[in-house]
């Protein structure tokens, strides 16, 4: 509750920028409404969904290093995806039901080359991302910055001892989910850059600002892929290759050198 009136505000000023730059530019050009009715209840959805992804993201950036993981149904890590679904049908649906391939922008064409990109990217990139995170943590470190004991989250401990059928559900909803909302649907609309800073919020829950970087870095390049390809294939690979690697090796990895493991 103590959420409700800093997401309603921020939902608010996001919704009413989203709706001033499309009336104003053509910001939403992509969706071709059927009525104007539709568009204006098309808005009205779209506010909805920003205030209760807010309060989600508020609750869990404030809760993150106070999180009981002996309690946590395995259901509600998928919380966030079944929202951000749900939105993206209720939106398909007002903006006359285009098809799904133009919507989501999966083009099977030249598809065998696609999804060689997407592990290229994946494999690349967390390389990439690696180098980058442990420079820009040196660099915090050094500046003193960045505490030299800082503790995990409690999340990632507990969802690294997940099963693997478990860690590998993880892994396909965050790559195909995430992928048709961030890149498919929200990256066509306002770009990259702003694309990639609600998707390094939307991981707040971990709870360190440094995994944030690591979180930005994937963003950019997977993004980078999408707006060079115009197809989302390469990104989901991309994405699945990025998590199964995090989850199934790195964090395993690390909480063993760490004595956590």
């Amino acid at each position: 509750m103590e959420n409700l009136i800093p997401s309603l505000l921020v939902s608010f000023l996001l919704t009413a920028s989203l709706v001033f730059a499309n009336e104003r530019y053509g910001l939403l050009s992509s969706d071709r409404f059927p009525t104007p009715g539709a568009k204006w209840f098309a808005y009205v959805w779209l506010w909805g969904f920003v205030t209760v992804v807010t309060a989600l993201v508020m609750q869990s950036s404030t809760a993150s290093g106070q999180v009981d993981t002996a309690n946590i149904p395995f259901w509600s890590l998928f919380m966030l995806h079944v929202l951000l679904m749900v939105f993206l049908i209720g939106w398909w649906v007002v903006a006359g039901r285009p098809p799904v391939s133009e919507y989501m922008n999966l083009s099977r064409r030249d598809f065998a080359q696609n999804a060689a990109i997407g592990v290229a990217v994946g494999v690349g990139g967390w390389i990439l991302t690696i180098a980058i995170a442990l420079g820009v943590g040196s660099a915090l470190m050094a500046m003193g910055l960045m505490p030299e004991d800082a503790e995990p989250s409690p999340m990632i401990p507990w969802m690294a001892a997940l099963p693997i059928w478990k860690k590998a559900l993880i892994v396909f909803s965050a790559m195909t989910v995430e992928e048709f909302f961030f890149r498919g649907w929200l990256q066509r609309r306002i770009g990259l850059i702003l694309s990639t800073i609600l998707f390094a919020i939307a991981h707040a829950g971990y709870g360190q600002p440094f995994l944030l970087v690591g979180v930005t870095i994937v963003s950019l390049v997977i993004g980078y892929t999408f707006y060079r390809t115009r197809n989302l294939w390469p990104c989901i690979i991309a994405h699945g290759v990025f998590d199964a690697i995090q989850l199934f090796v790195i964090v395993p990895i690390v909480l063993q050198v760490a004595g956590k493991g």
